[in-house]
């Protein structure tokens, strides 16, 4: 199978950010659920590095699914979503755990420091929360600060060379392609629109540090939000398609349209 990433119109990334917000406003009491959970797993997980970067990863792969499921005619249930993240379950865990393990790699051959050991990025007692603050506003930085700071992190793990892309995840679980196809395909595409690529880079980057700086609880809602970013960048790359699906409105009528009741029948 031959895919050839086609180049976004101009004006991509606020086009992307808009279409990504109304995919969001679908589901969001499910989506955001789910995603908070994971976040307080991550914070619960601070001293297994490896483990939380697994969940940070899942989280943001387990958002592209997501909006790929709420990107439909009809509005999904929390069983939709659940069905969708369970049939790409192997491919939510696969990616997590090769993108983790290479990322502490990386880190453990390269970006080290040398008084730091090893085992750090599977076990770590360093900056450990044990106690939470009495000022709840640092209690909440406190709890969303780890997965802010992964999902500051993930944008570099989605890209390291020769391994992963941007755009992979979507092109492996929606389209089907196979690991390294998928890899290839997605640099392709981030070649074809570097300029866009940048941007959503640097909101990865620049978002996660505002929301814990002036509003935590909003790191949940990062995830969402970038998660459907990927995705609808992936479908107009890839598909062509420039705008969510309109939503399905068959059978609603509104409270002036309603039918009159049949009149009864008369006899002659």
């Amino acid at each position: 199978m031959v895919v050839e990433p086609q180049r976004a119109a101009p004006g991509a990334l606020r086009r992307w950010s808009v279409q990504a917000l109304g995919l969001i406003a679908r589901a969001l009491s499910v989506w955001l659920g789910l995603i908070l959970l994971l976040c307080l797993a991550i914070f619960a997980g601070q001293r297994l590095p490896l483990v939380s970067g697994m969940l940070a990863l899942m989280a943001f792969f387990g958002s592209v699914l997501v909006a790929a499921r709420t990107d439909r005619a009809e509005a999904p249930s929390i069983t939709d979503v659940m069905a969708t993240l369970r049939n790409h379950g192997v491919s939510l865990v696969a990616f997590s755990g090769v993108i983790a393990v290479a990322g502490a790699l990386v880190w453990m051959f390269l970006l080290a420091r040398p008084e730091v050991s090893w085992w750090n990025v599977l076990y770590t007692e360093r900056n450990v929360v044990v106690a939470l603050s009495d000022n709840w506003f640092v209690a909440l930085r406190q709890v969303f600060v780890y997965s802010a700071y992964a999902l500051g992190l993930l944008f570099f793990g989605l890209n390291i060379p020769g391994l992963t892309s941007f755009l992979q995840f979507p092109c492996t679980t929606l389209l089907g392609l196979p690991f390294r196809a998928a890899y290839q395909a997605g640099a392709a595409a981030q070649m074809k629109n570097l300029g866009p690529m940048l941007g959503v880079g640097l909101l990865f980057i620049l978002l996660p540090v505002i929301a814990v700086l002036l509003l935590p609880p909003a790191v949940p809602l990062l995830y969402c939000y970038l998660g459907a970013l990927a995705y609808v960048s992936f479908r107009e790359i890839f598909l062509g398609i420039g705008e969510n699906r309109a939503r399905a409105t068959a059978g609603l009528r509104l409270p002036g349209l309603r039918p009159l009741p049949d009149r009864p029948t008369q006899s002659p």
